[in-house]
């Protein structure tokens, strides 16, 4: 496909049907990350020289041709390591609940496109996001031509896409996950920020962020506006000491987020209390996302809101109804199946962590991870935690190299697991572990989203998801 050909994509798609609507969205974005592009971070090149980036430029260009003026608009920015689509979710249930119309922009989807694109507490409806689609198309087909910083990525492209959409519908308030680290993340484009926030900060993309915690929260903590606001979870202390310089540097004012107290966790979800200090605390908050993090996205959410002004029982409401697929979900019928994205140590020991709210007898373990992740501390949390394990990659659409099964395999074995086996078809271990579980079974799919939304398919088509704007389609829980 020719970029001068990627506007006629969208063509007579008045008539079109929202799935396809949204799969000529997924071929538009598909096309733009087919062509190679500059490194956007600095980076040394094999001969050791550092090479300046585009940076920010190209989402600039991008914003600046679009025309979108985010004046009145109050942008909201999550960054961190851990929790960051849980804790964008959480912030934008909230503000809808309390009446403040919120469009929301994730990464990445693990089911639908449409996953990416939530507007006024739903899925952005197919005929709105095919119409902002073609505006972009044509501003990259331009940018491909004219401007030499080149045409916009898929990630890019899709956060405009969101933007396009927001500005259509009137949003008040715009919450934007970033995608990798904080200052070079095309989301740093798009502001000032009314608030940033800063979740847990832990070891991923150390070929990117650096290699160590401290290294990884200075790029993240560029995303804090000069003049702004900053709210953070809990951090290690070498985050904690970067995060406080950026924010002295900016002169931005930093707050934490509350407490957590009297923590209960069961198959519906969390209960706990909310310790703000100084004699405030909220008894009782609950959520339907399970696991101990679930609890501390929520007190980060919830701090988030409180000094944006939302009040206490709307802030319930956002926490308690605010889910995200494949994060420690069960799905319906037997044996039981959870379907979990965890791909790096911290997120594998949260998972095992959050698997007594299901006391069954044995646990079967489908896993499979994108190659430049952390596997070994994956093998090392999990190894114990099973009976059996199925290893294999994840889809071929996943947008990096799967990991080898066997290498995977080997990790798990050498951390301690007796019964490996190893698929190259992805569908066919799930099928074999389903097979092989009793029905006093747990069958735990982990090591990437990718993986976990693929299977999820079987409960949950993208059809469906497009149809009723949501990935919890009520009929499929009946």
């Amino acid at each position: 496909m020719q970029l001068s050909d990627l506007s006629t994509i969208f063509r007579d798609q008045e008539t079109a049907a929202p799935p396809e609507i949204y799969r000529r969205v997924e071929v538009f974005l598909n096309a733009l990350a087919a062509i190679p592009k500059k490194r956007w971070r600095p980076h040394f090149n094999s001969q050791g020289i550092r090479v300046e980036g585009p940076g920010l430029a190209r989402m600039e260009r991008l914003l600046e041709r679009l025309a979108l003026s985010f004046q009145g608009t109050k942008i909201i920015r999550v960054v961190g390591t851990s929790g960051k689509g849980s804790t964008s979710l959480m912030i934008a249930e909230s503000l809808q609940a309390a009446g403040r119309p919120t469009a929301a922009f994730f990464s990445p989807n693990v089911t639908s496109l449409a996953e990416r694109f939530w507007i006024r507490g739903a899925l952005a409806d197919a005929g709105a996001a095919g119409r902002a689609a073609a505006r972009v198309a044509d501003v990259a087909a331009a940018m491909a031509k004219e401007d030499e910083v080149g045409p916009p990525s898929f990630f890019e492209s899709s956060l405009a896409l969101l933007l396009v959409a927001a500005g259509e519908e009137g949003c008040e308030y715009i919450v934007l996950e970033a995608g990798l680290g904080g200052t070079y993340d095309a989301t740093n484009a798009v502001g000032p920020g009314v608030l940033e926030v800063i979740t847990p900060i832990g070891l991923d993309h150390t070929d990117l962020l650096g290699d160590t915690i401290g290294r990884i929260a200075r790029d993240k903590a560029g995303i804090i506006t000069p003049g702004g606001r900053v709210i953070t979870a809990p951090l290690a202390p070498e985050a904690e000491n970067e995060v406080v310089v950026a924010a002295r540097e900016r002169n931005a004012e930093r707050h934490r987020s509350p407490e957590v107290a009297g923590f209960e966790m069961d198959e519906a979800g969390c209960l706990f209390d909310l310790d703000f200090g100084g004699n405030e605390i909220w008894e009782g908050v609950r959520t339907q996302m399970i696991g101990a993090h679930q609890a501390m996205n929520a007190t980060l959410a919830a701090g988030a809101c409180h000094l944006l002004g939302v009040g206490e029982a709307d802030i319930r409401t956002g926490l308690y109804v605010a889910r995200l697929p494949c994060r420690i979900e069960r799905m319906p019928g037997e044996p039981a199946v959870i379907l979990d994205g965890a791909h790096n140590r911290d997120k594998a020991r949260a998972l095992v962590d959050s698997l007594t709210a299901w006391p069954l007898s044995r646990r079967l373990f489908v896993l499979g991870a994108i190659g430049d992740k952390d596997y070994l501390g994956l093998a090392e949390e999990l190894a114990g935690q099973g009976e059996r394990f199925f290893v294999t990659a994840p889809p071929g659409g996943a947008p990096r190299p799967g990991l080898a099964p066997g290498k995977f395999a080997r990790a798990l074995r050498d951390a301690g697991a007796a019964r490996v086996s190893e698929f190259l078809d992805p569908w066919q271990a799930f099928e074999v572990a389903l097979r092989v579980a009793g029905e006093d079974d747990l069958v735990i799919v982990a090591g990437s989203l990718y993986l976990a939304g693929e299977f999820r398919k079987k409960w949950v088509g993208e059809e469906l998801i497009i149809e009723t704007g949501t990935p919890f389609p009520p009929e499929v829980w009946v």
